[in-house]
């Protein structure tokens, strides 16, 4: 019986519980993109809405693969960054690097020294400078929904201030018409077996504020959600007991926790290559100053 059930209880609900119509349309012509310069959104969706109307899109998924290429483009990784259902469509993880000529991640978090896995620690004691195939649940599925957007960039709170610069950058020089801060949120399966669907992820939504909190200083507008979430960044104190941060913990892993929640220590973001053949290459890029 899942955690979430009780005897007697019909059980979590699910999305077929949910109307098949909305119980509001809204009327021909309603845009709900605001006209301002930075906006966040949430997940896949976003991300592909936002792609589609031509933002730089800035993916945040803090624990962890915000902190992992943040470290991993820092040591001087080529990260090649594609969704699991992307990686089983090139025939599975070892078939997909030899086609993109790249070393693969262990299907394992835990790894010995030298090896190299989702966990930002793993990218701590490996050798730099290697040309790596990234995936992650959330992170990933983000920036391949995201391909077609003009610029991607990738950041933590490891990176903010630097990402904010990166980000402003590019609506200054015409590269996008606006940018759109995707938080990732979670999986509800990691912390609820059998349980399907986004958790929205407070860790993200921080990080995703305090680039926010960065660009509305830099004198962007801000959307309503970018206000909010910019007003809510505390600092990461206030996020080592979140849910994903106590499940890291739980299972070994409060390394990470601890790489995810330090604040500006690295100038360099990943952004994305548009000049490499796959188009799916994060760089490091220091930002400017």
């Amino acid at each position: 019986m899942s955690r979430a059930e009780s005897p007697g209880s019909a059980g979590p609900s699910r999305p077929d519980d949910l109307p098949a119509e909305p119980d509001v349309l809204a009327p021909t012509g309603f845009d709900a993109w605001p006209g301002c310069d930075v906006h966040v959104e949430w997940g896949v969706t976003g991300a592909a809405l936002a792609a589609a109307r031509g933002d730089a899109i800035v993916v945040v998924d803090v624990l962890s693969f915000s902190t992992t290429l943040a470290i991993a483009v820092a040591r001087g990784f080529t990260c090649l960054v594609y969704s699991g259902a992307e990686i089983a469509e090139m025939g599975g993880p070892e078939a997909a690097a030899r086609r993109l000529a790249a070393r693969p991640l262990s299907k394992q978090r835990r790894v010995p020294p030298g090896e190299l896995s989702l966990s930002p620690g793993s990218l701590l004691r490996a050798d730099p400078d290697q040309r790596v195939l990234f995936t992650s649940l959330n992170g990933a599925s983000v920036a391949a929904a995201s391909a077609s957007a003009p610029a991607l960039l990738v950041s933590g709170l490891r990176n903010a201030a630097a990402s904010a610069r990166t980000a402003r950058a590019l609506l200054t020089s015409g590269a996008a018409r606006r940018i759109t801060v995707v938080a990732c949120g979670e999986q509800w399966n990691s912390v609820e077996p059998g349980v399907s669907g986004l958790r929205p992820a407070v860790e993200d939504w921080q990080g995703a504020g305090l680039l926010c909190r960065r660009l509305g200083e830099a004198g962007l507008s801000l959307s309503a959600e970018a206000a909010l979430a910019a007003g809510a960044w505390e600092s990461p104190d206030a996020l080592l007991d979140c849910v994903s941060a106590r499940e890291l913990v739980a299972a070994g892993f409060a390394e990470d926790v601890e790489l995810g929640m330090k604040v500006d220590v690295s100038d360099v973001v990943a952004v994305r290559d548009n000049t490499e053949p796959s188009g799916r290459a994060f760089m490091g890029r220091r930002s400017p100053g």
